[in-house]
């Protein structure tokens, strides 16, 4: 979407105060893995649910929500969103209003999306979002949240077209072509400010999971906790993944062995650069 942002919006953060922690990444490329580490951390609480309705709300924002009766009359559109369905089908979580609108420090689109993750995660000094399609509105996340902290997680394409196509029934050939497509633009936005823009890759957060999220604690500004470790419940429930409460250290490179060797060569003449680029090796 281009910059509805534009629009009137006030920044929610200021200089003494942290910003909220944003987890984007492409579906299928461990966004919801990476949301359940931070949310171990005490300090953090990112809902279970992805919002994914934030461009909506600031291309149609109705205005200020301060009466009480325009708040009421937002909510119900809201309570009836994917966000608030799924919260209350597999978490027993119902949206009270009354607590959102208290939890708002302001109601502009800024103020009253931090209320609505506030009590949809629970009470905790930095709140966030986990949505994959934000990857492609970073320019309004910070137009928004000028000190909020986004961490771009990326997976290698090829394993990431592999589920998809497992997942979704997605074709893995334009699965790769909207892979490059997100990620040149969110590096391409990213590269601007490496101090809101952290890229950490799916294979890394496997394999050395102590020092990638203590590269993601730092980035957001929090200690390093041992507790972000371990995982209590499972994140995921498609794919390999479904109901792992651990870190799957060999779920990578799945491409070697169940990919046809003449698709891996397609996807790599599509992905190819940008495979190396994020330092994946390539057959091809």
């Amino acid at each position: 979407m281009a910059d509805g942002t534009d629009m009137k919006v006030e920044s929610m953060s200021s200089g003494a105060d942290p910003g909220p922690i944003f987890v984007v990444g492409l579906p299928r490329s461990g966004t919801k893995l990476l949301r359940g580490l931070l949310n171990a951390h005490p300090d953090i609480s990112i809902p279970l649910a992805e919002t994914e309705f934030l461009p909506a709300w600031v291309e149609g924002w109705p205005g200020d929500l301060d009466a009480p009766v325009d708040f009421a009359a937002f909510a119900e559109g809201v309570k009836a969103s994917g966000f608030c369905t799924y919260l209350a089908e597999e978490q027993g979580w119902n949206l009270d209003v009354d607590a959102w609108r208290a939890a708002c420090p302001r109601f502009d689109v800024a103020g009253t999306f931090e209320g609505l993750c506030r009590v949809a995660a629970g009470p905790s000094l930095r709140w966030g979002d986990k949505s994959p399609g934000y990857v492609h509105h970073l320019p309004m996340i910070w137009r928004l949240w000028p000190d909020a902290r986004v961490i771009h997680i990326v997976r290698d394409v090829r394993d990431h077209a592999l589920s998809m196509q497992v997942a979704w029934k997605k074709h893995p050939v334009r699965a790769a072509h909207r892979w490059v497509d997100g990620i040149a633009a969110a590096r391409a936005e990213g590269a601007a400010d490496a101090e809101r823009y952290l890229e950490v890759r799916y294979e890394d957060l496997l394999a050395e999971p102590e020092l990638t999220l203590k590269r993601c604690a730092a980035h957001v500004g929090v200690p390093f906790s041992s507790q972000m470790m371990r995982l209590e419940t499972p994140t995921e429930n498609l794919g390999d993944a479904k109901g792992a409460t651990g870190l799957l250290q060999g779920n990578t490179e799945k491409w070697r062995t169940r990919m046809e060797p003449a698709l891996q060569a397609c996807i790599e003449s599509v992905a190819g650069p940008t495979l190396r680029a994020l330092g994946y090796p390539t057959l091809h």
